[in-house]
């Protein structure tokens, strides 16, 4: 019995300390899965609020991570992506790029690669992305992936085209305005001197100095347009009404255009917010001048502005020819335009308004035929 009792009693012993060998363990698991928690939680955080676009492939090319920045630029619903192979989820020309890179990246025996890119994404707009390829590997040197970063820099680069093609404006406004009056001037004198006097070719007289006049004043307003565009008046943004805005400019347009049926649908819950009623308006201007001008045998024209995600979004559509797609890469640089009578400023400055508001213009096609402008206004700011 003794010796029974000693063995129950050696065996508590060893229970107990292994019960507290086992809690410590225990403790420690949970501090170290606290701790990989935290960990995961912080680069999350991290991945959700980087200004860059962050997405990782593991080695049987399925899709494991993409950040917040890249699904909002690259307009993908997080969803449908996610744990997918890339060559079934991707569009055929965006597999061909990522495929390249991948060969790349093992061709050249290097662990990562930097290349500039251009991307056309759903929505049709095209983007330029500076784009970083890393092959990834574990604590064991074994691969495990890639993880691709991009950076936006399309608006950087438009900011520059921009700048450059306003210091342009500006020096061409400078050094033709100053002949463009004493040239008009004298054309004027030559007639009122003389139109009276000249018996033999008078009508030529007449013709040539009446052409002279008319095309100063041609080009005196197109050096206004690049004075406009070279000195674009600060935004001065104040609480207004957009469909006051709308309906007031459409009026204009509604009695100088009778042979074009224009139709609004305006959602009444959209509330004032803080824009700049004048360049605004300019910008709906410029959309319907447009919108006007490829429709000279008549057509329709239609305006909306919805609510959606904290965003106003006007749409000038027409039903007119519509555009070819290498032609909307370069709607919005300065002094394009398709149109032999233009300067190609009125749509570069548009886009300049409506980026000094925050917002985002873009054009789809429209359906059947034509063509949308879309203009996207925070409206909390």
């Amino acid at each position: 019995m003794g010796l029974l009792v000693d063995s129950f009693n050696s065996m508590t012993t060893d229970l107990l300390a292994s019960n507290r060998q086992l809690a410590h363990a225990h403790e420690a698991l949970q501090d170290s899965t606290s701790i990989a928690e935290q960990r995961r939680q912080y680069l999350e955080t991290i991945l959700k609020n980087v200004a860059a676009g962050v997405i990782a492939i593991n080695e049987e090319n399925e899709i494991t991570t993409i950040n917040r920045f890249a699904e909002k630029l690259l307009k993908i619903e997080l969803s449908s992506f996610l744990g997918q192979d890339f060559h079934e989820v991707l569009a055929r020309s965006h597999v061909m790029v990522m495929e390249g890179f991948l060969r790349e990246l093992h061709e050249s025996g290097r662990n990562s690669i930097e290349r500039h890119l251009r991307l056309t994404v759903r929505a049709g707009e095209t983007l330029s992305l500076l784009v970083n390829v890393t092959r990834m590997f574990d604590d064991e040197q074994q691969p495990i992936g890639y993880v691709i970063v991009f950076d936006n820099l399309t608006n950087l680069e438009k900011a520059q085209r921009l700048a450059a093609w306003q210091e342009v404006a500006r020096r061409i406004a400078h050094e033709i305005k100053n002949p463009l009056t004493p040239i008009q001037l004298s054309a004027q004198r030559l007639r009122k001197r003389y139109m009276d006097s000249i018996s033999k070719d008078k009508d030529i007289f007449n013709q040539c100095t009446a052409t002279i006049i008319t095309q100063v004043d041609e080009i005196k307003r197109l050096v206004s347009e690049f004075s406009d565009f070279a000195r674009m008046p600060r935004v001065r943004k104040k609480r207004s009404d957009i469909k006051k805005l709308i309906t007031e400019t459409l009026v204009l347009y509604r009695e100088g255009h009778k042979h074009i049926k224009f139709s609004t649908a305006i959602e009444p819950e959209i509330p004032p917010f803080l824009f700049d009623p004048v360049q605004m308006k300019r910008v709906l201007i410029n959309l319907l001048d447009n919108a006007v001008g490829i429709l000279p045998e008549g057509g329709e024209i239609s305006i909306t502005l919805k609510h959606e995600q904290g965003c106003a979004l006007m749409s000038v559509a027409d039903n007119g020819p519509g555009i070819d797609e290498q032609v909307k890469t370069r709607l919005f640089e300065p002094y394009f335009s398709t149109r032999k009578s233009g300067t190609g400023l009125g749509l570069a400055i548009t886009h300049t308004i409506v980026a000094e508001h925050n917002g985002l213009i873009t054009v789809t096609d429209n359906s059947p035929s034509g063509t949308v402008f879309t203009v996207e206004l925070p409206i909390n700011t």
